[in-house]
This record gives C-alpha cells, structure tokens and sequence, in this order.
C-alpha cells in the first residue's frame, strides 16, 4: 500500500499496486485468521471469542470492495497479461 499511496500523492496511476495490496492484506488476514480458528478449534467460531470476529472480518475482505478474484484479474489486465480461461 506505500507504493499506491505514493503514486497516489504524485498522481500517478495506482490501481494496479492498490488491487495487489488488497490481495496481500486479504489474503494474509484469511491465512491468519484461519490459523487462529484452527488452533482454537470449536471455540473459535463461538461469538464469545475475538477469533470468530477476526474470522468473519477476514472473509469481508475477501469479498467485499472487489473479490480477491476481480483484483487478479486487475493485476493481470495492467500487466498485459492475457485473461485467464
């Protein structure tokens, strides 16, 4: 995100490092939160419990504000790359 955000500020186009951001950080928040749910087992979907949140959140990210899905194909459309079947 420092890199969009620079491009950002020097109004440059941005929409390819802030779709690769997004990726990263949804996917980093999934890996986590999965990791935290795993090692609390049942507990962790219990809403009494901060993971089950985390987890829930996590998930948002991953769907919300463009899939993870629409922001590979962002990627690859900046970089010429040709869409996937």
């Amino acid at each position: 995100y420092y890199a969009a955000a620079a491009r950002l500020l020097a109004g440059e186009p941005f929409k390819k490092e802030a779709a690769i951001a997004k990726l990263a950080a949804s996917n980093a928040a999934m890996d986590n939160a999965r990791d935290a749910t795993q090692i609390f087992g049942g507990y962790g979907f219990m809403n009494e419990y901060a993971v089950g949140r985390f987890y829930r959140d996590a998930k948002i990210l991953e769907v919300g504000e463009g899939t993870s899905e629409v922001q590979r194909m962002l990627i690859a459309r900046a970089l010429g790359l040709p869409p996937s079947a």
